[in-house]
Formats: structure tokens, C-alpha cells, sequence
């Protein structure tokens, strides 16, 4: 039972979201796509940064 309900959250959660990327614009994409970048690459600086 237990697992069934996990299976049930996790469709809703993939539904929902799936709805909302697609509300987004493709301009809000592209924000939400640079944001993403510009964040995985100051984490990535901080672990460099970090070895020398």
C-alpha cells in the first residue's frame, strides 16, 4: 500500500510540474535556464577554489 501511495505522489508531483513548465514562456525558460547555469557554475568556482 505504502508504495502504491509513493507511486500516486510521484505522478502528482511529475503532473504538476509538468504543468507548470508548461505555463512558463519560452523567454521564462531561458531565465530559469541562465539562472541554473550561472549558479551550477559559481558552485562549481567554490569547489575549485577550494583545491587550490
Amino acid at each position: 500500500m505504502l508504495f502504491h501511495e509513493l507511486v500516486n505522489l510521484q505522478k502528482t508531483v511529475d503532473d504538476k510540474r509538468e504543468r507548470r513548465r508548461q505555463r512558463l514562456t519560452a523567454r521564462g525558460l531561458r531565465v530559469q535556464l541562465r539562472e541554473q547555469r550561472r549558479a551550477e557554475r559559481a558552485l562549481m568556482e567554490m569547489r575549485f577554489s577550494r583545491l587550490c
